[in-house]
């Protein structure tokens, strides 16, 4: 390229990689209510110690043990709030973008390269997930760092040097994220085929003390950490559908199915013969470019497969998020080899092409971001309702709390004057609805009582929230109420009884 070329081209880039920024520190800033997953969470992260982190996590929770240990001690040098949680999150999402373009630069060039980073700029997943007090961002961190390193472990040159780095990187990456096990194993497999095809006996023995390292890395930290995962039958119930059928023909419906909300729901990509198309070229390009790359590329897709065949990891929607740079990159490529043919023939038409298919693959995604900025998805909404009941209850006023909304409203709790005493934690009872007015009856029926719900479940038996509402408005009167996107309070005197 000409420089000017050059610095239009540097400044398009920096365009993109300060949308990615804005998008994610925009959703940080909105700071949307903690909904039921994250304040689970962060229950576990602001009521136990450091060491407590290291014991089986409370509702049925799981998170690396780095990630948890990271967001105790911001918790607990700046203060405990949502947004202070959320703030590994943010750093992480918001380097992922500039690594991300340093990805796509080595593995497919310029200017191709705008094609993955603007795919993964505008996910709306990995924008989302960037203020998400979860570990997601944090996983696509870490497979991002892996990928930028492989190409110079497959140099020819290669030093003892890179191997160290590239050793630590992976014992750093499993404290930090766990399907990392997947993307550096598959790390060490192109790595150690690559030195095995060239009879580089010296090279190999490197990279298997580096093996060896991060094998006993892994011991402690599945020792410490994942052991309990794999123990914890409620998550295995809860994602039990997610897990590859096995053996794999006993069910080939399935991998289309999970393949389909993969591209559709966790991509945001359409759903085309054209993406399959892409999809295709793109690794056929890399393996004929240099094949090291396109096995480095496919091979976490297999490891997180056979993982879930043997009912270890979920193949399932946020907890592949980690996968998406290495789909971008795929695709990117695609686009690259249909340019590179067409450009033979027609340099125009080439271009028009390109240009096309990176506006069919951008367009999606763009669209749902910016319906996201104009009206921003808020969620379980509930500190409205908190600081509504805060303003408008009575001293004696009982609070009851639908389960649902247990978690945010204990996290929330302090931060509203509310205590422990003032609020009576619903039950559970999907199977059995009529429990639940069984539990709403030991209030009593000579007072007035706030009733919180949020996370309601509408796909039960019954509807709940309903199902409640409708018991309160036989044996009371609706005084008051508040609603809030994904939230509500209602206010019903009991002491009137038609």
């Amino acid at each position: 390229m000409s420089s000017s070329r050059v610095r239009y081209y540097l400044v398009i880039v920096s365009i993109i990689c300060l949308a990615g920024l804005f998008l994610r520190l925009y959703f940080f800033v909105i700071n949307r209510s903690l909904w039921i997953d994250e304040a689970m969470l962060a229950l576990n992260i602001v009521n136990r110690s450091f060491f407590g982190l290291l014991e089986p996590l409370d509702y049925n929770q799981a998170a690396p043990v780095g990630f948890l240990f990271l967001q105790k001690a911001v918790s607990s040098l700046i203060g405990i709030s949502d947004r202070t949680l959320r703030i590994i999150p943010l750093v992480a999402g918001s380097f992922s973008v500039v690594i991300m373009y340093l990805v796509s630069r080595r593995y497919i060039g310029e200017p191709y390269a705008l094609i993955s980073l603007g795919l993964f700029v505008l996910s709306p997943n990995l924008i989302y997930y960037s203020s998400e007090v979860k570990q997601y961002a944090t996983d696509v961190l870490m497979a991002l760092v892996i990928l930028l390193i492989i190409p110079k472990c497959l140099e020819n040159k290669v030093d003892l040097r890179t191997f160290v780095i590239f050793g630590f990187l992976g014992i750093f990456a499993i404290l930090l994220s766990h399907p990392s096990l997947f993307v550096f194993s598959a790390a060490l497999l192109t790595v150690g085929l690559k030195f095995v095809m060239e009879r580089d006996v010296y090279r190999f023995i490197w990279l298997f003390i580096v093996g060896l390292a991060y094998l006993i890395g892994l011991t402690l930290v599945y020792i410490v950490n994942l052991q309990y995962l794999e123990s914890n039958e409620n998550l295995a119930s809860f994602w039990r559908d997610s897990f590859a059928p096995m053996p794999p023909w006993s069910n080939l419906r399935w991998y289309y199915d999970v393949m389909i909300r993969m591209l559709q729901n966790t991509a945001s990509l359409p759903l085309s013969m054209i993406v399959a198309g892409l999809l295709i070229c793109g690794t056929f390009s890399f393996a004929l470019r240099r094949w090291q790359l396109m096995l480095f590329l496919l091979t976490p897709f297999l490891l997180t497969l056979v993982a879930s065949s043997m009912r270890r990891y979920p193949f399932e929607g946020r907890l592949l998020l980690f996968l998406l740079p290495f789909l971008f990159l795929l695709l990117a490529e695609g686009v690259k080899v249909v340019g590179v043919i067409l450009m033979r023939a027609n340099k125009n038409l080439g271009k028009f092409v390109c240009a096309s298919l990176a506006v069919y693959l951008l367009y999606g995604p763009a669209f749902i971001v910016y319906g996201n900025l104009r009206k921003p998805p808020m969620g379980e909404h509930i500190k409205p309702v908190m600081a509504y009941l805060s303003e408008k209850r009575l001293e004696n006023d009982p609070i009851y709390v639908y389960y649902g909304a247990g978690p945010a409203f204990e996290f929330y709790a302090p931060l509203y004057g509310f205590t422990r005493s003032d609020y009576v934690m619903g039950i559970s009872s999907r199977g059995e609805p009529a429990k639940y007015l069984e539990d709403i009856a030991k209030l009593g029926y000579n007072q007035r009582a706030w009733f919180v719900f949020s996370h309601n479940c509408s796909w039960c038996i019954v509807n709940e929230e309903e199902y409640i509402l409708e018991y309160l408005s036989k044996i009371g009167v609706r005084r008051d109420e508040y609603l809030s996107e994904g939230a509500s309070l209602y206010l019903y005197d009991l002491r009137y009884n038609p």
